[in-house]
Protein backbone atom coordinates (compact mmCIF):
# COMPACT_ATOMS: atom_id res chain seq x y z
CA UNK A 1 0.00 0.00 0.00
CA UNK A 2 1.10 3.50 -0.93
CA UNK A 3 2.44 6.06 1.53
CA UNK A 4 -0.24 8.13 0.13
CA UNK A 5 -3.10 5.84 0.56
CA UNK A 6 -1.81 5.19 4.39
CA UNK A 7 -2.06 9.01 5.32
CA UNK A 8 -5.56 9.52 3.75
CA UNK A 9 -6.42 6.58 5.67
CA UNK A 10 -5.45 7.73 9.19
CA UNK A 11 -6.61 12.02 7.98
CA UNK A 12 -10.10 10.13 7.55
CA UNK A 13 -10.44 7.84 10.51
CA UNK A 14 -12.52 9.64 13.20
CA UNK A 15 -10.23 10.44 16.70
CA UNK A 16 -11.72 8.58 19.90
CA UNK A 17 -8.95 8.55 22.14
CA UNK A 18 -5.53 10.70 22.88
CA UNK A 19 -3.05 10.02 24.98
CA UNK A 20 -1.39 13.32 26.97
CA UNK A 21 1.32 12.10 29.09
CA UNK A 22 2.12 8.61 31.18
CA UNK A 23 2.55 8.21 35.10
CA UNK A 24 5.26 5.53 36.30
CA UNK A 25 3.26 3.22 38.17
CA UNK A 26 3.82 -0.42 38.36
CA UNK A 27 0.48 -2.52 37.89
CA UNK A 28 -0.19 -6.13 36.43
CA UNK A 29 -3.64 -7.01 35.07
CA UNK A 30 -5.88 -9.77 36.82
CA UNK A 31 -4.97 -12.75 34.80
CA UNK A 32 -2.84 -16.01 35.73
CA UNK A 33 0.38 -15.04 33.28
CA UNK A 34 1.23 -14.58 29.93
CA UNK A 35 2.06 -11.30 27.68
CA UNK A 36 -0.84 -9.15 28.83
CA UNK A 37 -0.38 -9.83 32.78
CA UNK A 38 2.61 -7.40 32.64
CA UNK A 39 3.73 -6.58 34.56
CA UNK A 40 3.40 -2.83 33.35
CA UNK A 41 5.18 0.33 34.24
CA UNK A 42 2.92 2.90 33.27
CA UNK A 43 -0.36 4.33 33.02
CA UNK A 44 -1.28 6.33 30.16
CA UNK A 45 -2.87 10.18 31.41
CA UNK A 46 -5.47 10.02 28.35
CA UNK A 47 -8.59 11.71 27.08
CA UNK A 48 -11.99 10.57 25.54
CA UNK A 49 -11.99 12.46 22.30
CA UNK A 50 -15.14 10.21 20.97
CA UNK A 51 -17.15 8.03 22.90
CA UNK A 52 -20.01 6.75 20.27
CA UNK A 53 -16.98 5.97 17.88
CA UNK A 54 -15.41 3.80 20.86
CA UNK A 55 -18.15 1.81 21.91
CA UNK A 56 -19.56 0.96 18.10
CA UNK A 57 -19.34 -2.22 16.92
CA UNK A 58 -18.02 -3.76 13.71
CA UNK A 59 -15.18 -4.45 11.78
CA UNK A 60 -12.87 -1.19 11.90
CA UNK A 61 -9.14 -0.64 11.12
CA UNK A 62 -7.33 1.92 13.83
CA UNK A 63 -4.20 4.16 13.68
CA UNK A 64 -2.20 5.53 16.59
CA UNK A 65 -0.52 8.72 14.93
CA UNK A 66 1.88 10.91 16.96
CA UNK A 67 1.92 14.75 17.76
CA UNK A 68 3.87 14.90 13.77
CA UNK A 69 0.55 13.00 12.54
CA UNK A 70 2.89 9.89 11.89
CA UNK A 71 1.77 6.84 12.25
CA UNK A 72 2.92 4.77 15.11
CA UNK A 73 0.06 1.88 15.01
CA UNK A 74 -2.28 0.18 13.13
CA UNK A 75 -4.76 -2.67 14.34
CA UNK A 76 -7.83 -4.20 13.92
CA UNK A 77 -10.89 -5.87 15.15
CA UNK A 78 -13.71 -7.87 14.12
CA UNK A 79 -15.83 -7.23 16.97
CA UNK A 80 -15.12 -3.31 18.99
CA UNK A 81 -12.47 -0.78 19.31
CA UNK A 82 -13.59 -1.30 23.16
CA UNK A 83 -12.49 -4.49 23.15
CA UNK A 84 -8.35 -3.68 21.87
CA UNK A 85 -8.65 -0.49 23.81
CA UNK A 86 -10.02 -1.45 27.42
CA UNK A 87 -10.02 -0.01 30.54
CA UNK A 88 -8.11 -2.80 32.47
CA UNK A 89 -8.70 -3.18 36.34
CA UNK A 90 -4.90 -2.50 37.93
CA UNK A 91 -3.67 -4.80 40.85
CA UNK A 92 -0.49 -4.58 42.53
CA UNK A 93 2.35 -6.73 40.45
CA UNK A 94 3.73 -8.38 44.10
CA UNK A 95 0.21 -8.98 45.95
CA UNK A 96 -2.31 -9.27 43.02
CA UNK A 97 -4.44 -6.85 45.63
CA UNK A 98 -6.61 -4.74 43.21
CA UNK A 99 -5.50 -0.85 43.18
CA UNK A 100 -8.80 0.49 43.11
CA UNK A 101 -8.47 2.23 39.65
CA UNK A 102 -8.42 0.85 35.77
CA UNK A 103 -6.06 1.59 33.36
CA UNK A 104 -5.73 1.94 29.56
CA UNK A 105 -4.68 -1.44 28.13
CA UNK A 106 -4.34 -2.06 24.83
CA UNK A 107 -5.14 -6.29 24.08
CA UNK A 108 -2.07 -7.26 21.98
CA UNK A 109 0.51 -4.31 21.91
CA UNK A 110 0.66 -2.60 25.23
CA UNK A 111 4.32 -4.02 25.76
CA UNK A 112 5.38 -2.24 22.44
CA UNK A 113 3.31 1.19 23.59
CA UNK A 114 4.97 0.90 27.06
CA UNK A 115 8.48 0.90 25.14
CA UNK A 116 7.69 3.54 22.95
CA UNK A 117 6.81 5.41 26.10
CA UNK A 118 10.78 5.27 27.35
CA UNK A 119 11.58 7.40 23.96
CA UNK A 120 8.48 9.14 22.50
CA UNK A 121 6.72 12.18 23.80
CA UNK A 122 3.26 11.92 23.64
CA UNK A 123 0.44 13.42 22.84
CA UNK A 124 -0.58 10.00 20.73
CA UNK A 125 -4.21 10.08 18.49
CA UNK A 126 -5.67 6.83 18.18
CA UNK A 127 -8.63 7.15 15.72
CA UNK A 128 -10.47 4.54 14.07
CA UNK A 129 -11.87 3.95 10.31
CA UNK A 130 -15.23 1.31 10.10
CA UNK A 131 -15.21 -1.37 7.51
CA UNK A 132 -18.10 0.44 5.58
CA UNK A 133 -15.99 3.64 5.46
CA UNK A 134 -12.86 2.36 4.88
CA UNK A 135 -13.96 0.38 1.56
CA UNK A 136 -15.70 4.22 0.46
CA UNK A 137 -12.31 4.98 0.69
CA UNK A 138 -10.25 2.99 -0.69
CA UNK A 139 -12.43 2.83 -3.89
CA UNK A 140 -11.92 6.60 -4.07
CA UNK A 141 -8.26 6.71 -3.67
CA UNK A 142 -8.34 3.66 -6.42
CA UNK A 143 -6.50 1.38 -4.10
CA UNK A 144 -9.28 -1.46 -4.62
CA UNK A 145 -11.33 -2.31 -7.50
CA UNK A 146 -14.45 -2.96 -6.10
CA UNK A 147 -16.29 -3.46 -2.84
CA UNK A 148 -15.69 -5.98 -1.07
CA UNK A 149 -18.66 -8.20 0.81
CA UNK A 150 -18.71 -8.41 4.41
CA UNK A 151 -16.78 -11.86 4.68
CA UNK A 152 -13.42 -10.33 2.49
CA UNK A 153 -12.01 -8.86 6.14
CA UNK A 154 -11.23 -5.71 4.79
CA UNK A 155 -10.05 -3.99 7.75
CA UNK A 156 -7.57 -7.48 8.89
CA UNK A 157 -6.14 -6.96 5.14
CA UNK A 158 -5.73 -3.47 4.79
CA UNK A 159 -3.51 -3.70 8.29
CA UNK A 160 -1.72 -6.61 6.77
CA UNK A 161 -1.19 -4.51 3.13
CA UNK A 162 0.19 -1.51 5.43
CA UNK A 163 2.24 -3.14 7.71
CA UNK A 164 4.05 -5.26 4.41
CA UNK A 165 4.36 -2.00 2.20
CA UNK A 166 5.52 0.55 4.84
CA UNK A 167 5.46 -1.22 8.89
CA UNK A 168 9.45 -1.66 8.98
CA UNK A 169 9.45 1.73 6.76
CA UNK A 170 7.39 3.69 9.09
CA UNK A 171 8.94 1.90 12.48
CA UNK A 172 5.49 1.41 13.33
CA UNK A 173 5.47 -0.54 17.21
CA UNK A 174 3.36 -3.32 15.83
CA UNK A 175 4.75 -7.09 17.09
CA UNK A 176 2.78 -8.70 14.13
CA UNK A 177 4.88 -10.06 11.12
CA UNK A 178 3.91 -9.01 7.74
CA UNK A 179 4.55 -11.83 5.46
CA UNK A 180 0.64 -12.60 5.40
CA UNK A 181 -0.26 -9.33 3.87
CA UNK A 182 -2.44 -9.02 0.78
CA UNK A 183 -2.52 -6.79 -1.75
CA UNK A 184 -5.70 -4.39 -3.32
CA UNK A 185 -4.40 -4.26 -6.83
Amino acid sequence: MKLQTIQALTAAATPFLRIDGIKPVSWCRNVQSGSRFGPWRYEAVFAELDGKTWQREGEVIYFVTDRQSQLRLVGESGGRLKDRWRMSPMHDVTTRAPLGRKALFHSTAWAAIEQAFGTEAPPFTISALFGADLARLLVALGAMGTLPTSQDHLCRRAEAAILAAQGGALGLWNKKGVSAAKSFT
